[in-house]
């Protein structure tokens, strides 16, 4: 259970409430593992987060010819695998239980589809990703998910 204080929510009172399924996307970005962090502290004990990964072609856009598309996005889905395996451990050794999953797609999208279809309480997102360190305050990916998504988005 999270509280939520008299101090944030001054006309409210103390309110409490459940977080049983975080979406938690990563990128290998320290803002990523900082959301993780995040997630794992805010999930309730008993609940679970999902470590997702996106696999962008745009990643694979450097590839010269056909034949080497397949090979390369499996690459991409190897680093991915990684990656949702890091938050796991991290979630794991907190006591969280801690699914992964790797997709391909536009990753604003795949992001909300992903955390609506599942029933996801919160998404957990780091507030600007490899593409995009050194933005200030938000990058595109969060810039996207925020006004998309129906499930509240928490960033870090």
């Amino acid at each position: 259970m999270v509280a939520l204080s008299d101090a944030l929510l001054p006309s409210v009172g103390t309110t409490t409430c459940s977080i049983t399924a975080i979406c938690g996307p990563t990128d290998g970005s320290k803002a990523s593992k900082r959301a993780a962090e995040h997630a794992i502290d805010l999930v309730d004990a008993d609940g679970r987060i999902t470590a997702l990964y996106i696999i962008d072609m745009g990643d694979a856009d450097y590839v010269a010819v056909p034949s080497d598309i397949a090979e390369t996005k499996e690459r991409i889905r190897t680093k991915g695998q990684t990656l949702v395996d890091d938050v796991r451990e991290l979630a794991v050794d907190a006591g969280i239980e801690c699914d992964t999953a790797v997709v391909t797609g536009i990753a604003d999208e795949e992001i909300v589809a992903y955390a609506e279809a599942n029933g996801a309480d919160l998404i957990a997102l780091g507030k600007h990703g490899k593409r995009d360190p050194d933005k200030p305050f938000i990058g595109n990916t969060a810039r996207r998910v925020v006004p998309a998504s129906s499930v509240p988005v928490h960033t870090a």
